[in-house]
């Protein structure tokens, strides 16, 4: 299985330690510029202010999306953010009903994968939220890119989880379902420029170390 806290788990349910093998999620990380253009990007989808918060992957219950909705909201003040949220899956046209109204957010369909440099490369913060109850076990692959982009991960957590152990040193992490808390990190993130180089840079040195 593919973290130590699964591991754990199978161990608690009674197998063999002899059988049980960790064998992580990887990604091929492109060789290639430090930090792309994203400039197509920000002209296709008009983003004008400086900072984006950025999601990308699929759109379902549990990776807890309400979230990034609330703190949008809680964020509409800020005018140096935007949050995009770029994927698909079931619950895409109830969060896009629930954002109406909102001059903050966007939602894109999935971008293709000869782009994913370019579109990772868009986000002053990476968002991993997760639903509580999931995020002890998950961990997603998608995380080696993000790491890999040197720009710093806000995720919801427990500590202890594999989520949490990946992003330590790398992002901010809050507990999930706490929109409060996700904001005021966002805020922080975003406020720091120093906090977000020296998060992305560790996140970077760990993902060609840990996820290549």
């Amino acid at each position: 299985t593919i973290s130590p806290q699964m591991c754990a788990r199978l161990l608690g349910k009674g197998v063999a330690s002899a059988r049980i093998v960790e064998f992580r999620n990887w990604a091929t990380l492109e060789a290639g510029p430090d930090q792309p253009s994203a400039a197509g990007y920000r002209k296709e989808w008009g983003l004008n202010r400086p900072h984006v918060a950025l999601y990308s992957g699929s759109i379902a219950n549990k990776q807890g999306i309400d979230l990034l909705i609330d703190a949008a909201r809680r964020l509409q003040h800020r005018h140096d953010l935007t949050f995009v949220i770029c994927g698909d899956g079931p619950e895409r046209a109830r969060l896009i009903e629930r954002a109406e109204g909102l001059d903050n957010i966007q939602f894109r369909p999935l971008q293709p994968h000869a782009r994913l440099r370019e579109l990772l490369s868009l986000a002053s913060v990476h968002l991993l939220p997760q639903i509580a109850g999931a995020a002890d076990l998950l961990l997603p692959s998608k995380l080696a890119n993000m790491l890999a982009s040197g720009r710093p991960v806000l995720a919801t957590a427990v500590p202890g989880s594999g989520i949490a152990m990946e992003v330590d040193k790398c992002g901010l992490l809050v507990p999930p379902g706490d929109a409060h808390a996700f904001a005021a990190a966002m805020e922080r993130l975003v406020d720091d420029t120093a906090l977000r180089e020296r998060l992305g840079t560790s996140g970077k040195i760990r993902a060609h170390e840990h996820w290549s």
